[in-house]
């Protein structure tokens, strides 16, 4: 497995407990949806393949054990570590609902065809998802809602925007 064919699943934080588990932080918000059995850890320029033995919510924190994994050092080893997996061991979130990871990189259009830019980061502060559009060396910040994003592809690669006025210009000060 290569690593431009696997999206972070989390890092890890520290061990937890005696057993070789580790507190996980996830790369997504809200519930993991992570369905896999296989993770891999990177060790310098190689990648690592563990196989999964548990991945649990406990007290909202998300506590992960891998097989090979049995000791409290092994565990305390793992800290700082990218735990990553292949993106189809993610159940689908949901009709009209994306992962950060699969509208990343996606090129942005408006609906009579004209090239906005390329999706570089999805920010979540609360409100709305804004999607940070990369359009040369400007960004521009998309609410990612349905009214303005009609059309999202990850397939094709491509999401469509009906702008409102003025909404591709704003950061052009």
């Amino acid at each position: 497995m290569k690593r431009a064919d696997l999206v972070v699943l989390g890092k890890v934080v520290r061990s937890q407990g005696r057993d070789g588990q580790v507190k996980l932080r996830l790369g997504e918000k809200g519930p993991t949806a992570f369905a896999g059995d296989t993770v891999y850890l990177e060790r310098g320029e190689a990648l690592e393949a563990r196989a999964v033995e548990s991945l649990i919510l406990d007290r909202g924190s998300y506590h992960l054990k891998l097989r090979g994994v049995d000791t409290l050092a092994a565990a305390e080893a793992l800290a700082g570590r990218e735990v990553l997996a292949a993106a189809s061991d993610f159940r689908r979130p949901g009709p009209d609902r994306f992962y950060d990871f699969q509208v990343l990189g996606l090129k942005v259009a408006t609906r009579d065809g004209a090239e906005v830019g390329r999706v570089e980061a999805v920010l979540d502060a609360g409100g709305p998802v804004v999607l940070v559009v990369r359009r040369g060396a400007k960004d521009i910040y998309v609410p990612f809602t349905e009214a303005i994003c009609v059309k999202v592809d990850p397939e094709a690669g491509e999401i469509v925007i009906d702008p409102p006025e003025g909404l591709l210009e704003l950061n052009e000060i």
